[in-house]
């Protein structure tokens, strides 16, 4: 997702919520998900690594995320639509709706 919105909850309940997700299915050694300050850092580990870091920004009910940097190791370019695809699927279950940015 190039940007998505999370109507309930902080962005700290959101990340614990995509986690036990990630763990649900398996999927921590190759996906994580973390918070640094104003920035949510998605993080996909097998051979290689490629970061997503979105910036996150409060609304009146929930808040939004827009991406702002990738860095897609060189490895994983063949795999990308398939990373992504599984992912998406982990935020949409856990309340991420996907806007135009």
């Amino acid at each position: 997702m190039k940007a998505f919105s999370v109507s309930e909850g902080s962005p700290g309940d959101f990340v614990a919520r995509v986690q036990g997700e990630i763990k649900s299915r398996q999927f921590e050694e190759i996906a994580s998900i973390r918070l640094e300050g104003d920035a949510l850092i998605v993080a996909f580990s097998w051979m290689g690594t490629t970061l997503l870091t979105y910036r996150l920004q409060p609304q009146a009910r929930g808040f939004s995320a827009v991406l702002e940097r990738q860095k897609v190791s060189p490895f994983h370019v063949p795999f990308k639509a398939g990373f992504e695809e599984r992912f998406d699927q982990i935020m949409a279950k856990v309340g991420a709706r996907s806007v135009d940015s």
